[in-house]
C-alpha cells in the first residue's frame, strides 16, 4: 500500500500512478497547537490531512479570524499552489496532534496536467473554500 492510497481525491489514479507520487510525499507529524505555516508563508507543498484537525485562520486588523476547521480526509492549503502570488492566504495551526501526507508542489503540478480531472476536483475545492470564505466575510 502506497502513502496516498487512502486520499479519494486520486482515486481514479492507477496504482503504479500512486506508488510513483508517494516517492515524493512524506508523512508529517504536527502537535495540537504546533502552526503548519503562517499566512503570507510561500507555498512549496500541498497537504493531505490523514488524522486529526486544523484550524484555518486570518489576521485582520490585529483580530484572529478563524474561517474553517480542517477534518481528517481532507486537502489542505493548495489554494497558494495555484495563485499568481504563492503564499499562503491564512495560517494553519493544528487543534489536536495530526498527521500530514506532505505532496511537494512539482509532483502535483505534473499530475494535473497528465490528468486535468484531477485538477478541475482540486478547482472545485478552492471555488468552494473562496465561497464560504466570502460568505463568512460578507456575514460579520
Amino acid at each position: 500500500m502506497s502513502l496516498v492510497d487512502w486520499i479519494k481525491l486520486l482515486a481514479d489514479l492507477s496504482q503504479s500512478e500512486k506508488d510513483n507520487l508517494s516517492l515524493f510525499c512524506q508523512e508529517k507529524l504536527l502537535n495540537a497547537g504546533e502552526v503548519l505555516f503562517y499566512e503570507q508563508d510561500e507555498a512549496s507543498a500541498m497537504y493531505l490531512l490523514k488524522e486529526g484537525k486544523i484550524e484555518i485562520s486570518r489576521m485582520h486588523e490585529w483580530e484572529k479570524i478563524i474561517l474553517w476547521d480542517v477534518q481528517a480526509e481532507e486537502i489542505l492549503w493548495e489554494m497558494a499552489l495555484f495563485w499568481d502570488s504563492n503564499k499562503r492566504m491564512a495560517t494553519a495551526t493544528a487543534l489536536e496532534d495530526c498527521i500530514l501526507v506532505v505532496v511537494l508542489w512539482f509532483s502535483i503540478k505534473d499530475l494535473t496536467k497528465k490528468y486535468p480531472e484531477l485538477l478541475e476536483k482540486i478547482k472545485m475545492i478552492i471555488n468552494d473554500r473562496m465561497i464560504n470564505n466570502k460568505n463568512l466575510n460578507n456575514s460579520k
